[in-house]
Order: C-alpha cells, then sequence, then structure tokens
C-alpha cells in the first residue's frame, strides 16, 4: 500500500495523470471534461469514453458534470459473437443449429405428407388423406411458433445488448481542454504543496 501511494505520488509531481488509467499525458492529450479539480480534474477521451460505455452514463460521476457524448450502435456481428453470458450464448448456438436442421427437416416432412394425401386420394383413401393433411398443418404450426418464440426472444436479447453496449464519442471543445489542462495542472500541485506541509 505504502509503494503504490509513492507511486502515485511520484506521478503526479510529474504532472497531471488520467484518473482512470494513472497514466500521464504523454502518449495521448489528457482533458478536463467535467467540474473536477487537482488529481480527479484530468482523464484521457479513450479511457472516459470506454467508462461511459461501460457504467452506460453520460455524466461524471464525482461532480455528475452532464458530457456531451453521441453514441452509435454496435453492430450486430459483434453481439454474434459475444451475445452476452454463457447461458445466452448457448442459447443462441442451439437455437441456431436447431433452425438448420428443423428447416429442412419440416420442408420435406411436409412435402412427404401432401405427397401421401395425394396418392391416398388417387385411391379414394380419403380418411388417410384428411389424416395426412391435417399431421401436415400440424407440423408447420408448430414449426412456425417455435421459430417465431425463438426470434422474438433473441431479438429482445439483442435490444437490451444493443442498448447497454453502444460506442461512446465524447465531444468536447478544444477550448475549454485548453483552459482547464492548466487549471487542474496547478490544483495538482497546490494539493500536493499542502499534503508536504501537512507530513512537515
Amino acid at each position: 500500500m505504502g509503494q503504490r501511494s509513492k507511486v502515485w505520488q511520484r506521478r503526479v509531481s510529474d504532472g497531471p495523470i488520467c484518473r482512470i488509467c494513472h497514466e500521464g499525458g504523454n502518449g495521448e492529450r489528457l482533458l478536463s471534461p467535467c467540474d473536477c479539480t487537482g488529481t480527479l480534474g484530468t482523464v484521457h477521451k479513450t479511457c472516459l469514453e470506454k467508462w461511459l460505455s461501460s457504467s452506460n452514463t453520460s455524466y461524471c460521476e464525482l461532480c455528475h458534470t452532464e458530457f456531451a457524448v453521441e453514441r452509435r450502435p454496435r453492430p450486430v456481428t459483434e453481439w454474434l459473437k459475444d451475445p452476452g453470458p454463457r447461458h445466452e450464448k448457448r442459447t443462441l448456438f442451439c437455437d441456431m443449429v436447431c433452425f438448420l436442421f428443423i428447416t429442412p427437416l419440416a420442408a420435406i416432412s411436409g412435402w412427404l405428407c401432401l405427397r401421401g394425401a395425394q396418392d391416398h386420394l388417387q385411391f379414394n383413401s380419403r380418411l388417410e388423406a384428411v389424416g395426412l393433411i391435417a399431421l401436415t398443418i400440424a407440423l408447420f404450426t408448430i414449426y412456425v411458433l417455435w421459430t417465431l418464440v425463438s426470434f422474438r426472444y433473441h431479438c429482445q436479447l439483442y435490444s437490451e445488448w444493443r442498448r447497454t453496449n453502444q460506442k461512446v464519442l465524447l465531444l468536447i471543445p478544444d477550448s475549454k481542454t485548453a483552459t482547464t489542462i492548466h487549471h487542474s495542472f496547478l490544483s495538482s500541485k497546490l494539493l500536493k504543496f499542502a499534503s508536504d506541509e501537512t507530513t512537515v
């Protein structure tokens, strides 16, 4: 714990750091998009966008400043690769496999039943023909109901995933960034100076 605190103090003394990844602004420019000051006032744009996307919010959790963001839905291919928890992934995979097997099986079974009913009608076996036609209708009804229920269930899962897994783009004017970075750096220096005075 003490070593971690020393590393934090060393990074703060070198300049402002990102409050999410605790890294400086060497690789990416630091921003101050909210009203937070000191060591909590600066953040990387990509870090904040990832946090807003994962938390499904659009405001700072500390000062409650509302960010100007643009949300873009992720493609459906990402949902197919990772639909969520393990049981949802297993359900989606099983339903897709069943659909691929049941669809041609239902089509062939319906065709055979209708063909048999046609042959029975030629030999005046109306009872057998009606039975085969009724079986065809029952198979088709069960197939359609199962398809609609499965499709509706996965559409609901996709809608929920699409709502909570959006790509967030942070919209910040450059003028605000330039002025607040300097203010946050001075605040961090003052906080460090005050902590040193307290220690002495």
